[in-house]
């Protein structure tokens, strides 16, 4: 598929700073991907509710401790994280794009990512007096995953690694690897976040649908599996 294609999608972040979702555009912030990564690494796993007996209850109490084990596991939360790795060049920036400061080489768009991790700016941040700052620790941002249109993650940024593999003569960054881990927020922390929530529902509807279209197909054809 070439470059010119319209129908070919970037993934990328959008960002909101509290109280930006979804009609004040000026706190909204969107990243998107030059090149699409190549993969992503994706795990889900069941956190074992608070008060489980653990393996060492089940190994040592017998059935019992391991149905107690089993039904803890099955009322723990979900968890579900990303890994991926982002590309950045500046050869290919610099032709799509001359917009941006060429003596910055690929600090503004490394900058833009690392900011994912940082406190959202306030009003509150400024000086009270132009001397003092307040002190107020403000909310992080709220960050969506968008991956294509049919998935659409609200995740936190848990770590970066930043690999700068090319400078320019003046140690300025043209070539970049950044690995970046993200975790998929939790219905129970998005109770007062209409972002999260709206990515939420958009998510489980969309799973449930193809899962039933997947189950309804299979039913219906006549395999070698065992009637049980």
């Amino acid at each position: 598929m070439t470059s010119d294609d319209t129908r070919y999608l970037r993934g990328a972040f959008i960002a909101y700073d509290p109280g930006g979702y979804p009609d004040d555009d000026d706190k909204k912030r969107t990243i998107p991907f030059r090149f699409n990564p190549e993969g992503l690494s994706r795990s889900m796993e069941i956190e074992q509710a608070q008060g489980g007996q653990g393996t060492q209850g089940a190994s040592s109490g017998g059935s019992s401790s391991q149905s107690e084990q089993s039904a803890d596991a099955a009322s723990g939360a979900l968890k579900q994280s990303f890994d991926l790795l982002i590309r950045l060049d500046f050869a290919d920036r610099h032709q799509a794009s001359g917009e941006l400061d060429d003596e910055l080489g690929l600090l503004p768009e490394i900058s833009a990512l690392e900011d994912l991790l940082y406190p959202a700016e306030d009003e509150a941040d400024e000086a009270a007096d132009d001397q003092e700052p307040v002190e107020q620790r403000a909310p992080r941002p709220t960050v969506l995953f968008v991956w294509g249109r049919k998935r659409v993650f609200p995740v936190r940024v848990t770590s970066m690694t930043v690999n700068e593999t090319m400078h320019d003569s003046q140690l300025v960054p043209v070539r970049a690897e950044i690995e970046i881990s993200l975790e998929v927020v939790s219905e129970s922390e998005a109770r007062d976040n209409r972002a999260v929530q709206d990515a939420l529902a958009f998510q489980a509807r969309n799973r449930r649908r193809w899962a039933r279209m997947f189950l309804d197909r299979t039913a219906q054809q006549n395999t070698n599996i065992l009637p049980l």
